[in-house]
Order: C-alpha cells, then structure tokens, then sequence
C-alpha cells in the first residue's frame, strides 16, 4: 500500500493480507459489544493464505470477550518498529481470528 491513504468509499476489504506493509497491523472489532484486540497478521497469512481478501476472513472473526460471531470487522494501523510493542495475539488453531 506504500503508504497510501484508505479510500473511504472502497474501504478495506479488498485487500489481501500481502497488500499490507510491513509496518501495518490489523485489529478485529466486534460488531456486537465493540471489543477491539490487534491480530498477528503473520499467522493469519500462513494458516488461510496471504491472498486471502480481508473481505474473505471477515466471516471467520469471532469476538474473545463476547463470542460473537456476526458483522464483525478489520482495522488496520501502523507501528513504530523501534518500539518495544508487543500486544500482537496468536491465532489459535480451533478459534476464529
């Protein structure tokens, strides 16, 4: 993505996991009680495939505090590489993302 801003009207479903740079993080919302966690987006690409759309996984998230498993969404951002952050959550192998 190079940088480039997100066009709101096209949104961020269209991108695959690869299309991210690397200082780019992704985050789940929960539709339901609107609990937000980062996701590792490493692991995620090794178990579904970094050509999996956004709009592909979508179904697979399932929330960690409520369970919900509708109309829940992705949020990306960035991090500062420098920084000592390390609240990236693993994907487990039985759960959603």
């Amino acid at each position: 993505m190079g940088g480039r801003a997100i066009d709101p009207e096209r949104g961020i479903g269209h991108l695959r996991l690869a299309d991210l740079d690397e200082d780019q993080i992704l985050g789940a919302r929960c539709a339901a009680c609107d609990y937000n966690n980062w996701v590792n987006r490493w692991d995620i690409g090794r178990k579904y495939a970094s050509g999996a759309t956004l709009d592909d996984l979508r179904p697979l998230l399932r929330c960690t505090r409520c369970g919900n498993k509708g109309n829940n969404g992705w949020r990306i951002g960035r991090i500062n590489r420098d920084s000592e952050w390390v609240d990236v959550q693993p994907v487990s192998h039985r759960g959603g993302i």
